[in-house]
């Protein structure tokens, strides 16, 4: 009976484990795409990047 608890616990826990960094993963991934897409806002509508804007400053 231990040995099925354990086992359910050690399952339960590698799941977590794995989704939570799942998450972590899938966070970063949208957080990159919108920079992406901010910048290329921004380059379309003022027509320079920020980058640009700071090496001309």
């Amino acid at each position: 009976m231990i040995d099925f608890i354990l086992a359910g616990l050690s399952a339960g826990l590698l799941a977590f484990l794995t989704l939570f960094i799942i998450s972590f993963v899938t966070l970063g991934l949208i957080t990159g795409v919108i920079h992406l897409v901010t910048l290329v806002y921004r380059s379309l509508v003022f027509g320079k990047t920020a980058t640009y804007e700071e090496q001309a400053a």
